[in-house]
Formats: structure tokens, sequence, C-alpha cells
């Protein structure tokens, strides 16, 4: 526990102003000796690689997933269904897996209805305060947007555990980030609703995770683009983007990731991506976030916290 909090403080530390700047300076220099080594066929991914990329401005991600993608699109067999679910994935940043049952969906909504939930879109965010309240006060309080269910409660639901073992979703993990040393460190289940007020992750943003990670989401509730449905825009993992780019991403550019309930999709969110503004019903989704790499939000959103719950489901899959 000491060593994920030193390392949440040295993440803090390396966003102060004048050290981030100091961050950028060598990792620009990092970025131009990998490209350097990579164009020699040589391995650049290694310790000081996963280390260093935590503290990362985007630019060592991109180049990661860059020459990811060039190895899966000349190793994958197009003969294999799990493969041509990752050819799409690392092609347009998105791609729909499976449906779950309808009885499992039915008990999964059930259960967390009747669970406390945090009135924030993390549970445990330091830069959002919150609190434990009730699903029907949080349905029934006007300035509540997203509301979330911590770690292991989210683990406590029977299908969510049962999902966290399925084979399909660990085989798809492990193909896509290229490493059999792939674990999941984060489980969020979210509850949003029409709001007076608007979150943060309405607007275009990249997830900030890690350069060998990528998410696995399922919508409980049905989804639509004019009904909760999580929008991206499709292949922009491989890029890296001057910020200013967000305000010109106009509707024709962006897709709607839209699913009855049950429906499961695998996402890059290094791609640029957002929740949705328009939703009429409360959407229920679960996001199960996996690397192969140390990630900046597991110490960031205070993940460590729950160590031990997702040790034992990642101790499980140990490949």
């Amino acid at each position: 526990m000491l060593i994920d909090v030193i390392i949440k403080k040295s993440i803090k530390v390396s966003e102060i102003k004048i050290i981030k700047f100091f961050f950028q300076i060598i990792e620009i220099i990092i970025c131009w000796y990998y490209y350097k080594i990579s164009k020699k066929n040589k391995k650049v991914s290694g310790k000081f690689f996963k280390i260093f990329q935590i503290f990362s401005d985007g630019k060592l991600y991109t180049f990661h997933r860059r020459e990811k993608h060039e190895i899966l699109i000349k190793s994958l067999n197009k003969n294999l269904e799990i493969d041509n679910k990752v050819l799409e994935l690392t092609n347009k940043s998105y791609v729909k897996l499976f449906d779950i049952n309808s009885s499992d969906v039915e008990k999964t909504v059930k259960y967390f209805y009747s669970q406390k939930i945090y009135n924030s879109h993390v549970p445990f965010n330091d830069n959002f305060p919150n609190k434990l309240i009730s699903v029907d006060d949080f349905l029934n309080t006007p300035d509540y947007h997203y509301g979330s269910f911590d770690i292991k409660t989210s683990i406590k639901s029977e299908v969510v555990k049962k999902i966290c073992s399925m084979k399909l979703i660990w085989d798809t993990a492990r193909k896509y980030l290229n490493s059999n040393e792939v674990r999941i460190y984060s489980i969020n289940t979210m509850l949003t609703k029409q709001s007076e007020m608007k979150n943060y992750v309405v607007n275009m943003h990249k997830d900030y995770d890690s350069a060998g990670s990528f998410v696995i989401f399922i919508y409980w509730t049905d989804v639509s683009k004019l009904n909760g449905s999580t929008k991206i825009l499709p292949g922009n993992h491989l890029f890296e983007n001057d910020r200013r780019v967000r305000k010109h991403i106009g509707e024709p550019l962006v897709q709607y990731l839209e699913g009855k309930n049950g429906s499961m999709f695998a996402v890059d969110t290094w791609a640029l991506h957002a929740g949705n503004i328009n939703i009429t019903s409360p959407r229920l989704v679960t996001w199960f976030r996996f690397s192969s790499m140390p990630s900046k939000t597991y110490y960031r959103d205070n993940n460590y916290l729950f160590r031990k719950e997702l040790d034992e489901i990642n101790h499980d899959k140990k490949h």
C-alpha cells in the first residue's frame, strides 16, 4: 500500500507545471530514440518504458499504440472470429463483442439498484469529493448526473464476477495488448441520468490510463444516440491530438455505440470519446479496464484501495 501512495504522489508532482514541462522534453527525446530503434526492428518495450509511460503526456501512448497496431494487422488470423474482432478494434477504436443474456441483465440491474452509490463519476477521485447515498436519492436529486459504485460492490455482483472470468474477454485483452501480462485494474459501474448539471466526461477526451490499456464495457440498459450511448472518434487512438482539435470534431465524424441491454463493447479509450448529454432514462453500465502496464488511474482514482479484490480476479486468470 505504501508504494501505491508514493506512486500516486509522484504522479501528482509530475503534473505541476514546471515539472510537467521537464517530463515533456524527456518524452520527446525518448520518443525520438524509440522511433530510431523501432526502424531497426528492435523491441522498444521494457521496464523503463513501462515506468516512464505513467508520466506520459500522450506521445508515448501514441507511439506504443501505432507500433502495436502494425504488429497486429500483420499477425492476426482473419479466419479466427476473435482475431477479426481484435482487428476491428485496432482499426476503428471499438468493436461490439457479444450480448449478455437477458436473465443476467435483469439480475444485475436489480442488484445495483439495491446498493449504495457515490454521487460522482468515480467513487474516490480526490478532486471531486462525494458522498455515499441510496440509488433512490441519487435518481431524485436534480443536480446529480453521474453516480458510481465502488469496485468491491461491483465484484459482489454474481454476474459481474462471472464476466471477470470469461475466457473471451481475457483472450481479447491479451491479443489486443499483445501481452500475457494483462490485469484488470479498474471496475467502475456507473448510473447516469438527466441532470441540471453536466459532468466533465460529456466533453470529448482521451483516458490517460497507460500506453497499453483498453476497456470492455457492458450496457445494462438500452442506449441510443438520443439516450445515453457513448460517442467516439473512430481510429483516433492511433493519433496524438492538439487539444484544440476537439473543438472542431463535429457529428459527421463521430460514431455512437448504440445497443440493447446486455451489449458488450471493447474500446480503446485513448481515442477521443465522450458521454452523451442526451439521456431520457437512467443508464447503467460497467467498465472493466485492462492494462499490460502500470496505469495512471489505478493510482489517481484510488483503485489500489481494492488491491486485494483485484488481485483475486487477476490471479484466477494468470496465463
